[in-house]
């Protein structure tokens, strides 16, 4: 097997595993929107994890589509690991889109250059609240036109990369065919989990003791069998000694 072809899958692995892990960090950061720890800030990583996805995409995108798309004999040996990653790349793609469909929604609902109540309240109330307010004003005054501009211009940029998502999955529907049900996965469910318990001590610790739980249910089971099939035989023995020396 060439080693630029194992190279090239290896490669193409690493980067889908990175886009995975993007898309879980913009999926935690949308779930903060509106609540109390908005704030520009948060926009400001929400529009960098986004911007770090929309490249990962462009990357893997033209990889896995070249690659598949080539139909040479030594292609068609790795075929399957790279159909692989192109459903795995796939779903990240569909999930991106959801969390930004709904990023785009709870920005238009919550922007940060209006009054608003947080979904999730601090419970601050009475004079102390009131002086959060004087200052929160004192910095809204600093920063609301620039905070205005950048807000109307980061949905529009977010609507765009929606669009362009959404186009880049129906590109590669028509460009490369691979049938979902058609993929055989290489490792069995869970196996990932498995193997980041046996990389942490923790879990793998936590693993280790269900499974002793688990013998240990088990042999009490065989013992309590045990001692109950002695008490009958015992009882047994015991009502024939009695019936035949009475």
């Amino acid at each position: 097997m060439p080693g630029g072809v194992m190279a090239a899958c290896e490669e193409c692995r690493a980067l889908v595993q990175a886009l995975n892990k993007v898309t879980a960090c913009f999926r935690q950061l949308v779930m903060s929107i509106g609540g109390s720890s908005d704030s520009l800030n948060l926009r400001e990583e929400l529009r960098r994890t986004r911007r770090r996805a929309r490249e990962l995409v462009g990357t893997i995108r033209g990889r896995l589509t070249s690659a598949l798309r080539d139909g040479g004999a030594l292609m068609r040996e790795r075929r399957a690991d790279f159909e692989r990653l192109w459903v795995a790349f796939a779903s990240c793609l569909e999930q991106l889109e959801a969390d930004m469909r709904r990023a785009l929604e709870l920005a238009r609902i919550f922007p940060l250059n209006m009054p608003r109540r947080a979904l999730v309240q601090t419970g601050m109330s009475g004079g102390t609240s009131g002086l959060a307010a004087r200052a929160l004003s004192t910095h809204s005054l600093r920063h609301c036109d620039a905070s205005e501009h950048s807000e109307e211009t980061d949905l529009l940029a977010l609507q765009k990369d929606l669009i362009e998502v959404g186009e880049t999955i129906a590109e590669m529907e028509n460009k490369v065919n691979v049938p979902r049900w058609s993929i055989v996965a290489i490792e069995e469910p869970g196996a990932e989990l498995r193997s980041t318990a046996i990389g942490g001590g923790t879990s793998a610790g936590m693993l280790n003791v269900d499974a002793r739980r688990r013998r240990t249910c088990r042999l009490s089971r065989r013992l309590a069998a045990l001692l109950f099939t002695m008490i009958i035989l015992l009882a047994v023995v015991l009502s024939v000694c009695v019936a035949k020396f009475a």
